[in-house]
């Protein structure tokens, strides 16, 4: 029998594949950027293989790198629902594709509250990546979208709002820039891979012309809200994602925010457009309880306190 890899480097290939960077890989596995970097390396010398390619300063999957990825992301996913089909005694569960950002400030809060309600069901995070591509990751049962400015148009006949979002160029307070009614004058601007085209966006919206001397782009958009915090330049986000940032005085917003009403939805996945019981409970719960404000921000949340009582739901 052939030898395989150690099971850490297969896992930090997939968390790779998924994220599309060592560092959104090091995030969604809780290790550091070294630790996941030094496994991917020593997977690469195990196989003997050319799995990586350095672009820049962007690690990338070879055409081999890509086959083995998705190979292990299908093998990943069929152990998990074979050890939960086995250990889990039929538990409900639900799966919501977001991105990595997302993910990390809007949902897990989000359902930690769900789960105090529904402890029963079991609520999968599908985190989509510039690289990873859910074709490969199994069913999702429901989509979650805030960023219209990539997205100008979301067109879905179940669609269901959330709440409007509010997005603007936001910077530190001591980062220079000149602006008047039509231009925004800045020297880098921060973006998003593979939404580059946010800023062309937002300057036709907003009727301003941005005159900038370079630009830097980061597969998370959390990276370029830490970079611009840290006066790296200027970014594009929604004030439910910096509201923190905001209210310090770390990040501010010299043109102020776009709106776009009901810009926050939840809508059933290509694959899944009928909604199971457990994903159509989670969907009516977000609309009843996790709207936006009507300022942009995330909501206060009312949780209810330990112990709970199980709400009795029959799947």
């Amino acid at each position: 029998m052939d030898k395989l890899p150690p099971l850490t480097s297969l896992s930090a290939l997939e968390a790779f594949f998924r994220t599309g960077s060592v560092g959104g890989a090091a995030e969604m596995l809780g290790r550091t950027h070294s630790a996941v970097s030094k496994q991917l390396h020593q997977l690469q010398d195990h196989s003997g293989t050319e799995l990586f390619v350095k672009r820049g300063l962007q690690l990338e999957l070879t055409s081999d790198g890509r086959l083995l990825a998705e190979t292990v992301a299908r093998s990943m996913d069929e152990m998990r629902r074979t050890y939960t089909a086995v250990t889990g005694g039929g538990r409900a569960s639900v799966t919501v594709a977001a991105s990595s950002t997302f993910a990390r400030q809007w949902m897990i809060p989000t359902i930690a509250r769900f789960n105090v309600e529904y402890p029963d069901i079991d609520v999968l995070i599908r985190v989509v990546g510039p690289q990873g591509s859910r074709r490969t990751e199994g069913p999702v049962d429901l989509v979650i979208s805030w960023d219209r400015l990539k997205h100008l148009d979301v067109e879905h006949p179940l669609a269901v709002s959330l709440g409007d979002v509010h997005i603007g160029v936001v910077l530190a307070p001591t980062y220079p820039f000149e602006m008047t009614a039509t231009t925004l004058r800045i020297q880098t601007i921060l973006q998003r891979r593979e939404a580059e085209n946010s800023w062309e966006h937002w300057s036709r919206l907003a009727d301003i012309t941005v005159i900038r001397q370079r630009e830097l782009t980061f597969d998370l958009s959390s990276l370029a809200f830490e970079a611009a915090e840290r006066g790296m330049g200027a970014t594009i986000a929604p004030k439910f994602l910096i509201e923190k940032e905001l209210k310090s005085g770390s990040l501010i917003a010299p043109a102020g925010f776009l709106t776009f009403r009901d810009g926050l939805l939840v809508y059933p996945a290509t694959e899944r457009p009928k909604l199971s019981k457990p994903a159509r409970l989670l969907r009516d719960w977000l609309v009843a309880h996790a709207q936006l404000d009507a300022d942009g921000f995330i909501a206060d949340p009312v949780t209810p306190q330990w112990p709970f009582t199980s709400a009795g739901v029959d799947w």
